[in-house]
């Protein structure tokens, strides 16, 4: 499947205007486009290996759990979105025997051919994303992660013949990755040192004038819709809009009493407010009375930042080691082995942003000793060790 001069200028043409930049730099690593957007691409790449560990890896520790372990934290990063949370799952359910650990063993030792491994890993029920992950991992240098439904808008928009959705296979998985190794050719014409991933990303940078031009539909699509005259007056709204609802329920109003005790959501509201703060008046404390014994100049720089909540934490502290923390409080009570709070969207997506992300949560916050749970870099996307349910929506209209 050959990728000509026409179609690689098609996408170079788009990805340079996408970007607006005219500079000139001889590293394709170092262009402006791939340092704002996809150079991270690279820290999960380093992150996955420093989490394989597979020089460590023992045949002695086939069927111990260790190596299921050590692939399961490369591939759960916290900043790692190539492959959709969804997608994690058929790893998840993965049993730590010794049939399934020597499978990885001998993928990643490369005591099995590729080819056989792919095939495997299929047989078991893993997705093609995850299947592509892993072989990212392994060799960066020869296969790339795969998000099928994006790059078959990209190679369809080049004039390519080619579809990766629904055909999860070895044949197409190295079609799939001849075909960036040949962008990768015309790329090195241009520019110095273009890895296989440097590619990868051009191709992806250029994907997203399908995002935009979508976005851009959709607007054209919505304020086409306003701009009818869907209703002679604001308030006047058509009979046959109310009748596509039909109420199912009905309040028996004769049923109803006048309660005596009202909830005062006012005070109700005044008083978690109250115990937000004393949750993190404890942290803090705490926090500053550690570091000042051995490290004081640490100390003197804990901060209270909760005022500022774009932040999406609560406490700047430190490590021993001089790492930054950042420290979300939350006071939460406990229902027998259970443990509950509530999290903000921002707070969620700041856990996923920070390296260093603590959550300390605070029991017992009435007693003369409060007790101090530290959760650290949680992925609250994580099914096996949280459950996530949404409480509160927000709603949009014009």
């Amino acid at each position: 499947m050959e990728v000509s001069e026409k179609m690689f200028e098609t996408a170079f043409l788009e990805f340079d205007k996408t970007g607006n930049l005219n500079e000139k730099v001889s590293s394709f690593k170092n262009h402006p486009l791939l340092i704002k957007h996809e150079n991270y691409k690279y820290e999960i790449k380093d992150e996955a290996k420093s989490q394989l560990l597979t020089n460590t890896w023992k045949e002695a520790d086939l069927g111990t759990g260790r190596i299921l372990t050590c692939v399961k934290n490369s591939i759960n990063l916290n900043s790692n979105n190539l492959i959709d949370w969804r997608k994690k799952d058929g790893f998840k359910k993965l049993r730590a025997n010794k049939e399934n650990e020597k499978l990885l063993f001998d993928f990643f030792k490369t005591k099995i051919e590729d080819e056989n491994a792919f095939n495997q890993f299929y047989e078991i029920g893993f997705t093609y994303q995850l299947i592509a992950y892993l072989f990212f991992i392994k060799n960066p240098q020869k296969y790339m992660p795969i998000s099928q439904t994006q790059f078959d808008k990209i190679f369809d928009s080049l004039g390519i013949d080619f579809k990766t959705s629904h055909n999860c296979s070895w044949e197409n998985y190295l079609k799939y990755n001849e075909i960036i190794k040949q962008f990768r050719k015309h790329l090195s014409q241009r520019f110095q040192n273009v890895s296989l991933l440097d590619t990868h990303s051009f191709l992806w940078i250029y994907g997203f004038q399908f995002d935009i031009l979508e976005d851009k539909e959709k607007t054209k699509q919505f304020t086409s819709f306003k701009e009818q005259k869907i209703f002679e007056h604001p308030l006047e709204i058509p009979k046959q809009k109310l009748e596509l609802y039909q109420p199912k329920k009905v309040v028996d109003i004769e049923s109803l009493t006048n309660d005596e005790n009202e909830i005062d959501y006012l005070e109700n509201h005044r008083r978690l407010m109250e115990i937000g703060d004393l949750a993190e008046s404890i942290v803090l404390e705490n926090e500053i009375e550690f570091l000042k014994v051995d490290f004081p100049v640490l100390a003197k720089k804990v901060r209270l930042v909760s005022n500022n909540p774009n932040l999406g934490f609560d406490i700047l502290s430190f490590e021993t080691d001089e790492k930054q923390k950042q420290i979300e409080v939350k006071a939460i009570s406990e229902n027998k082995n259970c443990k509950s709070f509530i999290i903000s969207r921002n707070e969620v997506s700041k856990s996923k942003t920070y390296s260093n992300y603590y959550v300390y949560c605070v029991s017992e916050i009435n007693s003369g000793k409060p007790k101090i749970l530290r959760i650290k870099n949680p992925d609250f996307e994580n099914n096996d060790k949280f459950l996530i349910e949404p409480l509160t929506y927000k709603i949009t209209f014009e």
